[in-house]
């Protein structure tokens, strides 16, 4: 009878274990347990940024589409909300990539969300126009600690969540102004209440944050008899140093120099997209439209975050399907000349007014659009492709600099540009209300909503 039960256990042994390549044996079950364990942690990863980019971008182009609508009864140039909506966001790049490796990712959550749930409030409830601008600030502050902080995270997990946060920033730039122009012009919801709805959105951001760090830790622990031991598969010990080690500030500001090639087209592709979206279709409207001047605004903000969509989103949509294949560029001033060229051609547009229908400029704001998104997500997968965590975490960091520096000459650059070209087609046209796409009369309304 033992003999029997011994040959038993035999049989059971060797069903369950199964000799690899190199001899060693191995848990064919516990291997399906490990890749099922990887599968749901890369789901995690890509989900839970794809999710925070959505939301920084929902709030954020829902205040830029509404810029008009802040401004009205007033003559502040447009530009005057791109450089408070970036301008302390621009500061934080030149400090917070020495130090966002130092800070983790649930408390940048909350402090963003702390720092949006004020700038809406100030924004919806204050009554004089220019002091609106206040609010915009305060955004800008929790735009910066929201963008710098999870954007440069993603370098701490697979490659992929780059491509699903760029993903996410589109996804959000259609769904921002979607939900704004929708609330505004069709159902006829007040501009400021629409803002303040916004509100419900930031208890996400620490929601997922606290998700995503939960359950995509490096190291993993197994219970066994009341016991916790702490165990990582083999190899993964070597790249936990590297995940974990802290860069120099020597090899912070080499890693700086070596991704200069990306900033530079970076720069001056922001540039060109933020004066053509903030200065220049700004005072292009039609008479034969079938809508007022107010409201092409509206539609040139959602053809160019489409744009923006596609051009952000292809990445991930390609390496998902063909993970073999190499689906972004170092050339990227290619989209850098696209979008100048852009800019130049609907500076003539509004200075000669040879434009047949706000259809033709939907049209250009997509590509512009397009060529934005294309611009950023290729940039900053390039930044630290092939080097450590760290690097890559330091060098996406470094990035939005060349980012919001772009933005901000721009919105400078606006501030003469939008009333000079609003001043000669003044000269052009009778109806005057046709150079400018806002209202003068309040809080702007569509006039299909005024009865």
């Amino acid at each position: 009878m033992d003999e029997l039960l011994n040959e038993d256990n035999e049989e059971v042994a060797e069903k369950s274990t199964t000799p690899n390549s190199t001899g060693i044996e191995t848990n064919d079950d516990g291997n399906e347990d490990s890749s099922q364990a990887e599968n749901r942690k890369t789901f995690i990863e890509i989900v839970g940024f794809l999710s925070l980019a959505v939301v920084t971008y929902i709030l954020y182009t829902t205040i830029i589409t509404s810029a008009e609508d802040i401004l009205a009864s007033t003559h502040i140039p447009t530009s005057s909300t791109i450089i408070c909506l970036n301008t302390p966001y621009f500061i934080m790049t030149l400090v917070m990539p020495y130090y966002v490796d130092k800070v983790p990712l649930i408390t940048k959550a909350i402090v963003s969300s702390m720092l949006f749930a004020i700038a809406l409030v100030l924004i919806a409830l204050i009554t004089t126009p220019g002091l609106r601008l206040i609010g915009i600030l305060v955004a800008s502050l929790g735009l910066g600690t929201a963008e710098i902080g999870f954007l440069s995270a993603t370098s701490l997990h697979q490659d992929l969540t780059m491509h699903a946060f760029a993903t996410g920033t589109g996804l959000g730039a259609i769904l921002g102004p979607a939900l704004y122009t929708i609330m505004t012009t069709f159902v006829c919801v007040h501009p400021s209440t629409v803002l303040l709805l916004l509100l419900f959105f930031l208890p996400l951001f620490p929601a997922i944050s606290w998700y995503v760090a939960k359950h995509t830790t490096h190291s993993r622990s197994s219970e066994q008899d009341g016991s916790t031991v702490e165990y990582m598969r083999i190899g993964e010990d070597q790249t936990a140093d590297i995940h974990h080690q802290k860069l120099s500030r020597e090899e912070k500001i080499n890693a700086a120099k070596a991704n200069m090639h990306l900033a530079v087209p970076l720069f001056f592709g922001l540039f060109a997209d933020y004066l053509t979206m903030q200065g220049v279709v700004t005072t292009i409207a039609f008479e034969d439209s079938p809508f007022d001047p107010r409201d092409h605004y509206q539609y040139y903000t959602i053809s160019f975050w489409i744009g923006e969509l596609l051009g952000r989103s292809y990445g991930l949509i390609l390496s998902w399907g063909k993970p073999d294949w190499t689906v972004i560029t170092h050339k990227t001033w290619i989209f850098t000349a696209v979008l100048m060229v852009d800019v130049f051609f609907l500076i003539l547009a509004s200075l000669y007014r040879f434009l047949p229908s706000y259809v033709v400029v939907m049209m250009l704001t997509f590509v512009t659009g397009s060529a934005e998104g294309a611009l950023y997500l290729n940039s900053f997968a390039m930044a630290g492709r092939n080097m450590s965590p760290r690097y890559k975490e330091f060098s996406r960091a470094f990035l939005t600099t060349a980012v919001q520096g772009g933005v901000i000459v721009a919105g400078l650059t606006g501030l003469w540009v939008e009333p000079a070209l609003k001043d000669h087609c003044a000269q052009l046209i009778t109806n005057t209300e046709y150079c400018f796409t806002r209202s003068m009369h309040g809080w702007n309304v569509s006039t299909s909503c005024i009865t």
